[in-house]
């Protein structure tokens, strides 16, 4: 794959690829996957910028975008794992370990994301409104998701599946 020359006359670079190889114990759908992955530029991007997913481009691009979040503004974190959403959201919101005004919610364990702690627990757990709100110091004033139900590849299932998450 060539990049196009950022001025004319000037050579153009050859953008090299990592490859999986054929023998790696995969299925070749998977081997596939895991080398879009792997040279996808959102995710190596992610890895120089030190976040944790590619998902945090996602939040940058809206808020940049919209001006959701605001130095202050108390934020949860629907889905929070692996934390990308979490860590833009802390440096946005100026949160802190004292003063923390980001709080992520997931039944998945992650690690700490500094300046916003996270519960594990599920967010449709009875308990899980008051503990966010103990943890916040109040009510939120935006609720973030970029969550996905667990797929099967049976598309009715998955629907299903998705739509009980947005009720």
């Amino acid at each position: 794959m060539t990049k196009k020359p950022e001025k004319p006359g000037s050579a153009s670079i050859r953008v090299l690829k990592t490859r999986i190889k054929k023998k790696s114990g995969l299925k070749e759908s998977s081997r596939r996957w895991l080398q879009r992955h792997i040279n996808d530029p959102y995710v190596q991007r992610s890895k120089a910028d030190g976040y944790r997913s590619r998902a945090a481009y996602k939040l940058i691009e809206i808020d940049d975008k919209h001006h959701l979040l605001k130095p202050g503004m108390k934020v949860i974190d629907l889905g929070a794992a692996p934390g990308g959403w979490c860590q833009v959201a802390a440096a946005r919101t100026k949160s802190t370990a004292e003063h923390p005004h980001v709080v992520g919610i997931d039944y998945l364990e992650m690690d700490a994301v500094p300046g916003a702690p996270v519960l594990l627990m599920d967010f449709l757990d009875p308990q899980a409104p008051e503990k966010l709100a103990e943890t916040l110091g109040g009510r939120p004033d935006i609720v973030l998701s970029d969550m996905a139900a667990p797929t099967t590849g049976h598309k009715r299932t998955d629907h299903i599946r998705t739509m009980y998450l947005c009720e």
